[in-house]
């Protein structure tokens, strides 16, 4: 017997290994479901194995790949105005302009790409909004090479989920949400997109955690995979083994805009929910309370009376609101909602805008010691509506959704914790939505914005009003002055929502 036939038999020996496994397995379940000696059967997954017995996602990958496409993009901006000194900086930053005053009055056209996939034979296909917003046009490119027009059926940036429609073939490839996703930390998964323009790749990977970073303002909890997802990668489907899928690819952890092995996607329940009210009416509507969340520590809980940590204390209620209107008061803990424990601010906060407005629930709540159930009629949550979350950490923490930025007013812990010098004077970034325009111009948690166009500022207000101004004056974008640790610089902020 030579080399060769000693590798064919330990391949054998490998996928008889594997079958071994996926019986016992099956056996476990089945002792398990007869109640002999199991509490709970394990589950057993064996990773795809080709006919040499090696490990290979080839299978699955080409029966899913042509329902994943590119997301291209386009928007056109105008160029900053920026001071004389700076021209060549912004030259190189952002190109020529397209007009004879090269760096007032011209304006560019911006170029993405990102990543979407056939949720139906219908044209429907789901990306993400951070792809999609603010753009002129968008495009989709097929698997084999050929360009259709996109029409926008409905974005929502709250879970970062965008629906589009093309017109297509009845034969176009599609795939589907998982139903029953039971998805553990170790599992497999796959992702395929469209990373810096090369076309359609794919990626393997676990997942790592589950409950992963929540974005500012966003009612979801990620799920964290190490396949690799790289710029591009965004909107594009994470599929378990059994090609359904699982999640939706949003965003990377990465210091350096690469990928360092730490992604997250939309969980497929979040991203099927909202892809049908997007379908079916264009936009989500989701219950409201009108109130401020605080996190109960265990500090507060001896201070409250309560026994153990639990539930949810109410920072503030909003005056006019449905928490205020069912009797709810700044200071009540809230321990259950519809008959289910309260864990923490992000758990209620998700909950209730699971529930449509006009929906009435139980509220159990504790109050000076004692428990008692308020009846709520829940309100519609807009975007101009005071979010439900954590308490801001002082009473001038400003938010600009549309700009996706969070600033407040620098205090000594705030100089602590993002050790900002002494004598550096400004508001300090809090909170920065991934893919905003916020992002783009450099800002990032701990910058200290010192300036907008020359012009110091002192407050969040103070911020929220030169950026109004700025609009009223037809500007397209503002010169930004900032200040990370000892390094300053500038950045351009472009006032267009993103």
């Amino acid at each position: 017997m030579d080399l060769g036939d000693n590798k064919i038999m330990r391949q054998k020996s490998q996928v008889k290994s594997l079958k071994s496994l996926v019986i016992a397995g099956a056996a476990a379940v089945a002792l398990g479901a007869a109640g002999v000696g199991f509490a709970q059967a394990p589950r057993l997954m064996a990773p795809p194995v080709a006919a040499d017995g090696t490990l290979s996602f080839a299978d699955l990958v080409e029966r899913v790949s042509p329902s994943v496409v590119s997301v291209l993009v386009e928007r056109e901006v105008e160029s900053p105005r920026v001071p004389d000194q700076f021209e060549e900086f912004f030259r190189f930053r952002f190109g020529e302009p397209d007009s004879d005053d090269q760096f007032n009055d011209g304006s560019r056209r911006l170029q993405a790409e990102g990543s979407g996939f056939f949720i139906d034979n219908e044209g429907h296909i789901v990306t993400n909004n951070h792809v999609v917003d603010g753009a002129d046009s968008v495009r989709i490119r097929l698997t084999g090479g050929d360009e259709v027009d996109a029409e926008v059926i409905g974005v929502d940036a709250l879970t970062d989920i965008a629906v589009l429609k093309v017109a297509v073939d009845q034969s176009q490839s599609y795939v589907r949400f998982a139903e029953d996703v039971n998805l553990r930390v170790g599992d497999w998964v796959v992702a395929v997109g469209n990373p810096f323009g090369l076309g359609g790749t794919v990626t393997s990977g676990i997942v790592s955690a589950i409950g992963g970073q929540n974005r500012e303002n966003q009612y979801l909890d990620f799920i964290q995979i190490d396949a690799p997802i790289n710029r591009g990668n965004s909107g594009g489907p994470t599929f378990d083994l059994k090609g359904r899928v699982v999640g939706v690819n949003t965003a990377i952890y990465s210091p350096n805009g690469g990928s360092v092995g730490i992604g997250f996607a939309i969980p497929a329940k979040v991203a099927k929910d909202t892809v049908a009210q997007l379908i079916a009416n264009g936009s989500v509507t989701r219950g409201w309370l009108g109130i401020q969340l605080q996190e109960v520590t265990t500090e507060i809980a001896a201070a409250l009376g309560l026994k153990e940590r639990g539930g949810v204390l109410v920072a503030e209620v909003l005056a006019g609101t449905p928490a205020a209107k069912s009797g709810l008061e700044s200071g009540d803990v809230i321990l259950g909602l519809a008959g289910n424990d309260v864990k923490s601010p992000n758990d209620l906060s998700r909950r209730v805008a699971s529930y449509a407005p006009g929906d009435r629930i139980d509220v159990k709540i504790s109050r000076d010691g004692k428990v008692r159930n308020l009846n709520v009629t829940l309100g519609q949550r807009d975007d101009a509506d005071e979010e439900e979350g954590d308490a801001p950490a002082n009473d001038n923490n400003s938010v600009m959704s549309d700009l996706g930025v969070r600033v407040t007013e620098l205090n000594d812990l705030l100089r602590q914790q993002f050790r900002v010098p002494d004598g550096v004077d400004g508001v300090v970034v809090t909170g920065v939505r991934p893919g905003s325009a916020a992002e783009d111009a450099g800002l990032r948690p701990g910058v200290v914005i010192l300036q907008i166009d020359g012009e110091d500022v002192s407050s969040g207000d103070d911020l929220q009003s030169k950026i109004e101004n700025a609009r009223k004056n037809d500007k397209d974008a503002v010169l930004l002055r900032m200040q990370f640790g000892e390094n300053r610089q500038f950045g351009a902020l472009s006032l267009g929502a993103k």
